[in-house]
């Protein structure tokens, strides 16, 4: 048989049909035209095109087994029973090659492979439907694919109703909180998580409760209740004991260390996120690592520590850039600009933004696109584009305020005040400035994560439209609060940082003492 087989090799390399490509570990051999391979492809019976497929898909599946988990394989396999149409190995190995795909952050070859998979799936198979619904939803997810990703989410309600299957109803509520979170429906995210624990909860299952629970602490994050957010990440981290879970507890460790955070609570903030990151890097969770950076950049920029800042903004676009999370990478992008502001690099601020705007405007993330226009006014505004300025705080101000963002409102009408202020226009300023000022005397400055802009720009606008007294009680109350943050810092190197180093804190503190003489 082999000297037979030998035989018709050597006739078809004399015929230059085909060409030895490597001896060793194994003789190979390839057509030397493509055009050749289809033409003799084409020229077998569909049968027997059937039958090579099968026997090849059955000797390489007894050569790979054991070593599937990773490489070509999977793939390997998964084409040549679709084509041999055998249907439950096909979908087995087009599976596994899915999630392989998913590992490594290939999305596009991810989701090519589930939408074949699916297209072989019985229509009556509905648990094995949603199984790869759900993973291309994800998917989908990763690359904004935002109106795409909202009818799987309905796809995979329809068919865990028709199941009567409470946990993937479940795992399908969450999924559709995040999404929702994504597009800045925040009211319909905080009801889908609602929705989402009331079933794992009847279900029993302790890991998704502590998974509804998490959303519900990304909904009171957004809507800046701070000791709720606190509430439910707790909650969730107890409902972790039973069921371990890591991935979930990371997202737990993160709501504690953003909650604490925002409410100026530094060194706690440091040691959850720390937590996190040390978890993400043990089980090599790229997106964890991503969002753990993200967070201590949030922090060392609030605290005066610019570099480090930069520093981890910079892995977080690498990393979001790396595993193709369109979401991510804006997110890292618009904090770019910021940063950029704070260290007086304008342009190059406008530049980030720009980009995070373009993004965003792309995969309908509202909320970023609004962060990146509030900080395109900060960076024109210190280029002293003026009327570029107050187009982008005006910008940002029509969606902060359609989406209910009020808190980030009273920012973007903070910067439109001093734009007047800058213009002359003392009228306009003060008109700009009065829901900034009831905003501050309700005692919101004092929960929010970074007043300072805020409280400079009340005092600059009510001292300069004649309002002394209500200038002094806002500056008198931007000083308390700034060295009551500025006591729960235990390093002091950081503590220096942030009262010296921070323009807008030395300002506040410069201001205070003027008065004081």
């Amino acid at each position: 048989m082999m000297t037979q087989l030998t035989d018709y090799l050597n006739k078809l390399e004399r015929l230059d049909l085909i060409a030895r490509q490597k001896l060793e570990p194994e003789l190979e051999y390839a057509f030397r035209h493509v055009f050749t391979q289809e033409s003799v492809y084409d020229s077998l019976l569909l049968s027997d095109r059937r039958q090579l497929h099968q026997n090849i898909g059955e000797v390489l599946e007894a050569a790979l087994a054991g070593e599937l988990d990773e490489g070509e394989g999977p793939l390997l396999l998964a084409y040549h029973f679709e084509q041999s149409g055998d249907k439950v190995r096909a979908l087995k190995y087009l599976r596994q090659a899915a999630a392989n795909a998913v590992r490594r952050y290939a999305n596009q070859e991810a989701r090519s492979l589930y939408s074949r998979a699916l297209a072989l799936l019985d229509p009556s198979d509905y648990a094995g439907r949603w199984e790869l619904l759900a993973g291309l939803e994800k998917i989908l997810d990763r690359l904004g694919e935002r109106e795409q990703q909202a009818d799987l989410l309905t796809q995979m309600q329809t068919l865990a109703q028709l199941l009567q299957d409470d946990i993937r109803l479940a795992r399908t509520h969450n999924r559709r909180a995040a999404y929702f979170d994504k597009i800045s429906e925040y009211q319909a995210s905080a009801e889908a998580a609602e929705a989402g624990l009331r079933l794992a909860r009847r279900s029993g299952n302790e890991h998704l409760q502590a998974q509804s629970l998490n959303s519900l602490a990304l909904a009171a994050w957004r809507r800046f209740d701070y000791s709720e957010v606190q509430k439910w990440a707790l909650q969730a981290l107890e409902a972790l004991k039973v069921v371990g879970d890591p991935v979930t507890r990371i997202a737990s460790l993160f709501h504690l260390g953003k909650a604490g955070y925002r409410l100026g609570q530094y060194d706690l903030a440091l040691h959850y996120i720390q937590a996190a990151r040390e978890l993400a890097r043990e089980m090599d969770n790229r997106e964890g690592e991503a969002t753990s950076h993200l967070i201590l950049g949030w922090i060392y920029q609030r605290l005066g520590d610019y570099q480090q800042a930069a520093i981890h903004y910079q892995a977080v676009l690498d990393i979001r850039r790396a595993i193709g999370d369109r979401y991510g990478e804006a997110t890292a992008l618009s904090h770019l600009g910021w940063l950029a502001y704070d260290r007086r690099e304008a342009q190059t601020g406008l530049d980030y933004c720009q980009k995070a705007l373009d993004i965003s405007y792309s995969i309908s993330d509202r909320e970023n696109e609004a962060y990146a226009l509030s900080g395109m006014g900060l960076n024109y505004e210190q280029l002293g584009q003026l009327d570029m300025a107050a187009a982008s705080y005006r910008a940002a101000l029509a969606i902060h305020q359609s989406i209910g963002a009020a808190t980030l409102a009273v920012f973007d009408q903070a910067g439109l005040a001093r734009i007047a202020l800058a213009q002359g226009k003392l009228d306009s300023a003060g008109a700009y400035i009065e829901p900034v000022v009831a905003w501050v005397q309700a005692g919101n400055a004092q929960k929010f994560w970074d007043p300072w802009i805020i409280y400079r720009s009340g005092y600059q606008v009510l001292t300069a439209i004649g309002d002394t007294a209500n200038a002094r009680a806002i500056l008198a109350e931007a000083h308390i609060l700034l060295h009551q943050r500025a006591a729960q810092i235990s390093d002091p190197h950081l503590r220096d940082c942030f009262l010296t180093l921070v323009p807008v804190n030395r300002e506040i503190i410069e201001a205070w003492q003027k008065l004081q003489e």
